[in-house]
C-alpha cells in the first residue's frame, strides 16, 4: 500500500532543485503546482499556465516534469519555434508520452494546428516530397500530452492561440500580487544566509521514492485503462459550479479529471468492482475533498470566464452598495482607469495601460463591472449583478448522500465495503494548512451562517 500523501507532494515542491543543483522551490503556488502534477501527469490533461513573464510559470513546470526523472518516462521539450522544427524530430517526440512547450505565445500557426489535432486525439500528418525516393512519403506525429507556458503580455501569435485551444486544455494562473514578491523575495534572502541544509527538509531518497510513486501509478493507469473510473459524489458537487455562462458545462469536465487524478494518488483506495460485464472503479469522498481544497478557486475563475487576472482588478475595486431593489446606490465608489491603474500599482500588479485596457473591457463585457461616463471620464464599478456560487459546501450533506447513492446504485457487497472505509469519520488532512478534518461525521455540523448568493471568500 502507498505510504505517500499529498502533503509529500507540497514537500517536492519546496525542495525542487534545477540542473545545476541549486535549491529552486516553489514559493506561494503550491495550489497551481499539485493541480498541474495531478492532472497532467496522472490524468494525461492537457495544462497550460497563462500568465505575465517573471511569475514562475517555467519553474513550475520544470518542477512537474522532475517528477519523471530517473523514471524512465520519456518526455520532451519543445523550444524551436519554426514552422517544420517539430517535423525534424517526429521519431523522437513520437517516442514519448509528455511534450512541453515552455513559451507558446512564439508558437506559429502550424505548431498551433498540430497541437489542436493532439487535444483531439488524432494524429498529426504532413505529406512531403522525398527526392531520395521521388516519390511521396507521410509523416504522423502521434497524439501526445501538452504543458504549455504563455506569457499573458506577448500578444505574438495570440491569434493562433485562441478559444478553441484553450478550451482543450486546462487553464490557470499564477499570482503577480505584491504579496506574493514579498513572499518569493523573502525566501531568496533567508536562501542566501543560511546554510543548505537548513532550507530542505526532504532528501534525495524521499524525492525520488515520490518520482517512483508517479511512475507506479501512471503505468497503473496504462494497465488498467478498461477500468471505468465513477465517482459516487460527483452528482453532490453542484453547488460549487457557477451557472452564469455556457462555458462551465465543458470547465467542469477538469475538475472531474482532477478528482480521478487524486484517486490515482491513492490507487490502493479505488474500490474495484465488476458490473454487467465491465469492471469500474469508485472513487472516494476523500478525493473529492483534497480535489476540492486544491482546484475550486481556479475552477471558479475559469467557469465564469474571467479573464487573466481579473480578479485581481476585482479586489481593487469596492463592493458596491446595493439598495432593497437590488440596484446600485448613489454611495457606491466609482473609480477611473487612472485611479485603477494606480491602485493596481500598489498592489504590485504589472498593468501598464495598454493591457490594463482590454482587461477592464472584458470585466464590462461579462457583467463583473459596469461603465458610466463622467464628462470626459470613463468611471468603473462593480455590477450589482456579480454573484457568485458558494466555494463550500456541507461535506457531511454530501457523505451522506453518496452513501445513499452507492446503496441503491452498487452491488450491496461493494455498497457496504464502501461506506464502511471510506463514509465513516474519515481523517482527512489539508494538503497546504496541514488541518485535519473528519468526513463523515456523526457529531452536527456548525450552523451555516448565510450571507447572501455573493461569492465572499472567492473575491476577499
Amino acid at each position: 500500500m502507498s505510504h505517500f500523501e499529498l502533503t509529500d507532494l507540497v514537500r517536492y515542491f519546496h525542495n525542487v532543485r534545477n540542473d545545476k543543483g541549486q535549491l529552486v522551490p516553489i514559493i506561494g503556488e503550491d495550489k497551481l503546482a499539485v493541480t498541474a502534477a495531478v492532472a497532467y501527469l496522472l490524468e494525461d490533461t492537457n495544462f497550460l499556465i497563462n500568465a505575465y513573464s517573471g511569475t514562475g510559470k517555467t519553474v513550475i513546470m520544470n518542477a512537474v516534469f522532475g517528477l519523471l526523472e530517473g523514471t524512465g518516462i520519456q518526455y520532451e521539450v519543445i523550444e524551436q519555434m519554426s514552422e517544420t522544427a517539430m517535423w525534424y524530430d517526429t521519431d523522437r517526440i513520437n517516442e514519448c508520452r509528455f511534450v512541453a512547450i515552455p513559451e507558446a505565445q512564439k508558437a506559429p500557426e502550424s505548431i498551433i494546428e498540430i497541437l489542436k489535432t493532439w487535444a483531439d486525439d488524432r494524429p498529426a500528418e504532413r505529406r512531403r516530397t522525398d527526392v531520395t525516393i521521388n516519390d511521396i512519403r507521410l509523416q504522423q506525429l502521434h497524439p501526445k500530452f501538452v504543458f504549455m507556458c504563455k506569457a499573458v503580455e506577448n500578444k505574438r501569435g495570440e491569434a493562433y492561440l485562441d478559444a478553441e485551444l484553450e478550451r482543450r486544455y486546462m487553464i490557470t494562473h499564477t499570482n503577480p500580487t505584491v504579496k506574493q514578491t514579498k513572499q518569493v523575495l523573502r525566501y531568496k534572502l533567508k536562501q542566501a544566509a543560511q546554510p543548505l541544509e537548513d532550507l530542505e527538509d526532504m532528501s534525495e531518497e524521499e524525492i525520488q521514492a515520490l518520482r517512483d510513486h508517479f511512475r507506479d501509478c501512471i503505468i497503473r493507469r496504462d494497465d488498467a485503462r478498461a477500468m471505468k473510473i465513477r465517482n459516487p459524489c460527483a452528482p453532490f458537487l453542484f453547488d460549487l459550479i457557477p451557472t452564469i455562462f455556457p462555458i462551465a458545462r465543458s470547465k467542469v469536465h477538469y475538475l472531474l479529471k482532477l478528482i480521478k487524478g487524486v484517486a490515482r494518488f491513492f490507487p490502493d483506495e479505488i474500490i474495484s468492482v465488476q458490473k454487467n460485464e465491465h469492471t469500474y472503479g469508485l472513487v472516494t469522498p476523500k478525493h473529492n475533498w483534497l480535489a476540492i481544497q486544491i482546484y475550486i478557486d481556479s475552477f471558479v475563475t475559469e467557469c465564469l470566464q474571467m479573464p487573466a487576472h481579473g480578479t485581481d482588478i476585482l479586489h481593487l475595486i469596492p463592493d458596491s452598495e446595493i439598495d432593497q431593489f437590488g440596484l446600485v446606490t448613489t454611495e457606491t465608489i466609482k473609480m477611473s482607469r487612472r485611479e485603477i491603474q494606480q491602485a493596481a500599482r500598489s498592489a504590485g500588479l504589472p498593468f501598464a495601460q495598454k493591457n490594463i485596457n482590454p482587461l477592464l473591457g472584458s470585466l464590462v463585457m461579462l457583467g463583473f463591472l459596469e461603465m458610466e461616463e463622467e464628462g470626459n471620464k470613463k468611471l468603473f464599478f462593480k455590477s450589482a449583478l456579480v454573484k457568485e456560487p458558494s466555494t463550500k459546501i456541507d461535506w457531511n450533506e454530501v457523505v451522506e448522500q453518496t452513501k445513499k447513492l452507492v446503496t441503491d446504485t452498487w452491488p450491496a457487497d461493494v455498497a457496504n465495503e464502501y461506506i464502511a472505509r471510506y463514509c465513516t469519520e474519515i481523517e482527512v488532512e489539508d494538503p497546504f494548512t496541514r488541518k485535519k478534518s473528519i468526513l463523515g461525521a456523526t457529531t452536527p455540523m456548525p450552523k451555516k451562517e448565510v450571507g447572501g448568493d455573493d461569492y465572499g471568500s472567492w473575491l476577499e
